[in-house]
């Protein structure tokens, strides 16, 4: 289980990964320091400079996939929440319904009434 380090200076943090650049504890633990998308855009500068020294080396590109993954998840988790849509009830629904129909019939006797030319009778 990984602890978080105690308070201290980045720099010095990161001196201790390229000391332990093997050791994925280091990693795990420098990484921990890090709780919002500033820091993790820090730690992730450290990473894309090791790359640039050494490229394709596997332990910088799989800790740089790792903070763009916790990147990622606390960029959706700071999206703003929209509400569902309301929804009618269930008798609304049924009125809704209903008019429909009655207004489908009206619609029909009318066109029959036109077509039929149909004339009321007393």
């Amino acid at each position: 289980m990984t602890q978080v380090p105690e308070a201290g200076g980045e720099a010095e943090a990161w001196d201790e990964v390229l000391g332990r650049w093997e050791d994925e504890e280091a990693h795990k633990s420098y990484l921990a320091r890090f709780s919002d998308l500033e820091g993790l855009a820090q730690a992730g500068r450290r990473y894309r400079d090791r790359l640039a020294e050494r490229p394709g080396d596997p332990v910088a590109l799989r800790f740089r996939d790792e903070i763009v993954k916790r990147a990622t998840v606390q960029g959706i988790a700071q999206l703003p929440r929209a509400a569902p849509p309301r929804q009618l009830g269930r008798g609304a629904r049924r009125a809704l319904l209903a008019a429909l129909l009655v207004a489908a019939a009206l619609s029909v006797a009318w066109i029959l009434h036109a077509w039929l030319g149909l004339e009321a009778r007393p």
